[in-house]
């Protein structure tokens, strides 16, 4: 495990479902902890369709295996206004981390 590297500092946010007074089901997403992480990729692109320009922006966190996380969780950098989505997980045994495979929500 190399700790070093660990200079970004992450909010983990955890979603929560419950039920308005409508009956509509709802998800909030509430802070579950803080963590460091290393920012191991960025990606960005921009595509036109329909004369509509789309930002796409990807990026990999890794982070130790003893935070509790799981596909669908949002994790937020405490030094930058963007949101992501964490839609995978790979999981590495022998370095006692785990990376997070990320996707930029929309505002």
């Amino acid at each position: 495990m190399r700790a070093g590297p660990m200079t970004t500092r992450l909010s983990l946010l955890k979603p929560d479902h419950n039920v308005n007074d409508y009956g509509e089901q709802q998800t909030t997403f509430i802070p579950f902890r803080t963590v460091w992480a290393e920012r191991v990729q960025w990606s960005g692109n921009r595509s036109e369709e329909v004369d509509e320009h789309f930002a796409d922006e990807n990026v990999r966190y890794r982070i130790r295996s003893a935070h509790p996380i799981k596909e669908h969780w949002r994790v937020k950098p405490l030094d930058a206004d963007t949101t992501y989505t964490v839609v995978a997980i790979e999981e590495n045994r022998r370095r006692g981390m785990l990376t997070l495979y990320c996707e930029k929500l929309n505002p």
